[in-house]
């Protein structure tokens, strides 16, 4: 379905990611039938997954499976289903063990690493910004739901956050474009033929 330089992504492999993404999300890895617009949006966060990785691999970042951030993201997976027996059958469908979600978490918490040191420190948030997202935002928020504002020096901190997180958004959309134009990423029709395949092949 794609290609990023040398590295392929097939109709399976996006399969298997969409699988895997509602098993994140606390929902049954079979649950849910893809149909072929939600698959070509998977490859595309797939082709964007595969640059930001070759780039945390150039940075030389890294993270052990058994991060304390693993552990919270496995923690938080774990919550979303009702029972720990239906967790388990997530996993099992997707012909994965928990040390296999590991691996794939660890290389998630890579990424974000990557995208935080690159991109933090260009996401700089001026004082009006802050003061504008609280009064036009923020406090119109807080009134649509019946609640009393705090003043803003008791939020400037959190809004800070929210406001740095959405320029490391955008800057974010620039530099997978720049990638995708320096690393000859291809795309090969769409997900139809293969939307009825089985479930992730075992390793």
């Amino acid at each position: 379905m794609a290609s990023v330089g040398n590295t392929a992504i097939t109709a399976i492999d996006v399969k298997n990611e969409y699988r895997l993404e509602l098993f994140l999300d606390g929902k049954s890895p079979v649950a849910e039938a893809p149909d072929v617009k939600t698959l070509d949006q998977v490859r595309e966060r797939m082709i964007d997954r595969v640059l930001l990785d070759q780039e945390a691999r150039a940075s030389d970042i890294k993270v052990a499976d058994d991060d304390k951030a693993v552990d919270q993201r496995v923690e938080g997976i774990r919550n979303r289903f009702q029972s720990a027996a239906s967790y388990q059958d997530g996993l099992q469908a997707l012909h994965m063990t928990e040390a296999d979600l590991r691996q794939d978490l660890a290389e998630q918490e890579a990424i974000l690493q990557l995208i935080d040191q690159r991109l933090r420190p260009e996401a700089t948030v001026e004082p009006a910004e802050i003061e504008t997202y609280y009064r036009d935002t923020f406090v119109p928020q807080l009134a649509r739901q019946g609640e009393q504002p705090p003043p803003l020096t008791n939020v400037t901190d959190r809004i800070r956050e929210i406001l740095v997180q959405q320029k490391i958004n955008g800057l974010l959309e620039d530099w997978l474009r720049r990638l995708r134009a320096a690393r000859e990423v291809k795309t090969y029709g769409s997900a139809e033929a293969e939307a009825a395949s089985p479930g992730r092949t075992p390793e």
